[in-house]
């Protein structure tokens, strides 16, 4: 038997009146997968499941055009012209990473193209070798304070759309990193 979900609202428009409102498993189950990312658990070190994320990525013509070190990993965000996402690598042990990610094109969740991610990433990382690192070539720094010395706390494609706000040192730009903390970065706002 499926499940129900009941909640209550109370309207104040009709005094002391209540009205109960069901919601069917299924669509409760749409909602949850909506919004969760997709999770594996692959065996091999952060190094390789990085590294492979990129190769894949690329070779989907997609490209991680954000990334920002958190605990433990990493939150990348990629796009092109049609879909968009975002990707979390958590090192569990030096053997095993947790990749969980989404992938959209406008609204709508592409898990077909998200299996293919994580499909491209066990298999690349199969391929990498200890001499391969991960290309930083197209990346510019992100900063936690708005100054060339401050520490770095991320990378960014130029010409990513960002989440970006003025700030109060000249030539500077204040941006929202993925996992909600305020960084910065060297550029200007066109008005």
């Amino acid at each position: 038997m499926g499940r129900i979900i009941v909640f209550c609202l109370s309207l104040s428009i009709l005094s002391g009146c209540t009205v109960i409102a069901a919601a069917g498993g299924a669509a409760v189950d749409g909602a949850v997968y909506l919004f969760s990312p997709e999770k594996k658990s692959l065996p091999f070190s952060m190094r390789k499941i990085l590294i492979a994320t990129q190769k894949t990525l690329d070779g989907m013509d997609l490209s991680a055009t954000l990334i920002e070190p958190v605990d433990s990993g990493y939150i990348l965000e990629f796009s092109n012209n049609k879909l968009t996402g975002s990707m979390k690598l958590i090192s569990e042990t030096t053997r095993l990473t947790t990749v969980s990610g989404r992938a959209y094109k406008g609204m709508s969740r592409q898990k077909s193209v998200e299996d293919a991610i994580f499909e491209g990433i066990q298999t690349s990382a199969l391929g990498v070798k200890n001499n391969d690192r991960f290309n930083f070539k197209k990346y510019h720094y992100i900063r936690a304070k708005a100054s060339v010395t401050a520490p770095k706390v991320g990378w960014f494609v130029p010409g990513t759309k960002l989440d970006v706000s003025p700030s109060k040192t000249t030539g500077w730009l204040r941006i929202k990193m993925p996992s909600g903390k305020r960084a910065f970065l060297k550029g200007h706002m066109n008005k």
